[in-house]
Formats: structure tokens, sequence, C-alpha cells
């Protein structure tokens, strides 16, 4: 049974008679604070591709790293998320975006948050020329997400309140935007 859950963190036991059953180190993982697939990454997210989102979840909401096959694997399969319903994948979105660490987790991978939203895509790399804004577009909605109060209607806001920029851009006579 331990040898089908998602994570090491996830695939512990405990029996009276053995005390902690870890087969996969999981142990280890909560005390170094990584998430890692039980197995092969890619087969796990091919089983449910929800997990991915649970992966960033777990490292937004509990200040964890994803190891680097389990990173690999999230990008690879990330289009798996297509697949997920809605209200599965919003629900695990919004817990994403309230955790502490969700700057990291929308830094590290915007590219899934864009398998979710994908009219975020065009803010990544969109300079703000003007005096006012020294990020591009995404690591300003990024640092804005972090900073408002942690509340999941809020943070989704501030995702989503510069959404239109790339799109209505009009530059004045300076250059400015």
């Amino acid at each position: 049974d331990l040898s089908r859950r998602d994570f090491t963190v996830n695939a512990m036991a405990y029996n009276p008679k053995e005390g902690l059953v870890d087969y996969f180190n999981g142990k280890r993982d909560v005390e170094y604070k990584a998430i890692r697939c039980v197995g092969d990454a890619d087969t796990r997210f091919k089983e449910d591709a929800l997990r991915i989102l649970r992966a960033l979840r777990f490292a937004s909401v509990y200040k964890f790293s994803i190891e680097y096959n389990t990173f690999n694997a999230i990008l690879e399969n990330k289009k798996l998320l297509n697949n997920i319903s809605k209200e599965r994948v919003s629900k695990e979105f919004s817990q994403i975006l309230c955790g502490e660490c969700c700057d990291y987790i929308l830094r590290r991978f915007k590219e899934v948050a864009a398998v979710v939203i994908p009219e975020i895509s065009s803010m990544f790399n969109f300079q703000q020329n003007n005096p006012y804004h020294n990020k591009t577009l995404w690591k300003h909605t990024v640092s804005s997400v972090k900073n408002i109060e942690n509340d999941d209607v809020l943070r989704m806001t501030m995702l989503l309140h510069d959404i239109g920029k790339p799109m209505s851009r009009k530059t004045d006579e300076n250059g400015y935007f």
C-alpha cells in the first residue's frame, strides 16, 4: 500500500510492533523539507495529475522544496492537469496561493500555473517600461500576491489584477507604457 502513495512524506505508517514503517525515507524528507515522489515521479503523476498541484501545495504551505526528479516530472506532466476537474484544480490552486511560500511556487512553476490559467503567460516576460515599475509584470504580480493579506479571494485578485496589461499596451511619446 505504501508504494502506491504519492510522496515519501505520505508513505510512512506506524505499527505497534515495529514502530515507524518507512520504506521510502519519508522521515528523512520531512527533516530535509523535501517533496519527493514515491518511486518514479513520472508514473506517480500519470496515475493522478492532481498530485502535481498537491506537491506544489505542500511546498507552498509547509515551506518544502521540490526534489529534482519530482520537479522535472511536474514540468513534463503539467498538461495532464487539463484532464482534472476544474473544482479539484481550483481548490488546490487556492491553497497554493495561500501558502507562505506561494511566491517560490509562482516563480519556479509559472508554466504549471499557466496550465491552470493560460492567460497569465502573457505576463511572464512583459517589461513594464515606466519609472514606477522596476520588475517584469510577472515579478510584480508574484510580489503582489505574496504581500497581500492571506485570503484566497485577495490572493487570486492580486494574481489577476494586471492580466490585461499586455493586451492593452499603449506607449506615450517617451516610450513609457
